[in-house]
């Protein structure tokens, strides 16, 4: 028979342990985006093609904590082509989820593409964009957000709000007549 300290310092361990597990365990995220072309928004006010995420441009929020899985089912409703990258993420031993040619196949017209990755370790603002194409131009980017989970401290007080601020080029010209020119220019 054990010695009666033994029994009451495992107690505190199990407890520990079990406490832990439910700190530290992840969240899967599903979310199914239907890409497509609109031509009624007009960013610049010029009429020409906007690549939108559920109608949304730019695209909606990834709103995610430390170690969550996200599972993001890609449904390319263009007539070309479509890779999205996710800028920043870090890819752990799945180079093949980072969208980018080379290391993905493009998602061809009708078709879809299931993104699965770990947001492992990382918090802060990240963002995702088409990476082939000059797609990028012509909209379907946006902002992820990565949230710290309450056990990891940030050395600074919590923010009164948060907003994200995308940043980028936008051409009088659609992304498919650049995409165009420089394909050629370059060619």
């Amino acid at each position: 028979m054990a010695p009666v300290c033994h029994r009451f310092c495992l107690i505190p361990f199990v407890s520990f342990t079990t406490l832990l597990l439910v700190l530290v365990n992840a969240d899967d995220i599903f979310l199914e985006w239907q890409v497509n072309i609109d031509t009624t928004i007009k960013p610049v006010s010029v009429d020409q093609p906007v690549i939108t995420i559920n109608g949304m441009f730019p695209g909606p929020l990834i709103n995610a904590t430390t170690n969550d899985i996200i599972h993001v089912n890609v449904f390319n409703n263009m007539d070309e082509p479509l890779l999205i990258t996710w800028n920043g993420i870090q890819q752990r031993l799945n180079s093949w989820q980072d969208g980018v040619s080379g290391t993905n196949c493009q998602i061809q017209p009708g078709l879809n593409w299931t993104y699965v990755f770990t947001l492992k370790d990382q918090i802060g603002t990240f963002s995702y964009f088409p990476s082939i194409n000059f797609h990028k131009a012509g909209g379907a980017f946006g902002p992820i957000r990565v949230n710290n989970r309450v056990v990891i401290p940030v050395p600074f007080p919590k923010p009164h709000g948060e907003f994200d601020l995308l940043v980028g080029d936008w051409y009088n010209e659609s992304f498919k007549v650049k995409s165009h020119t420089l394909t050629h220019y370059i060619v």
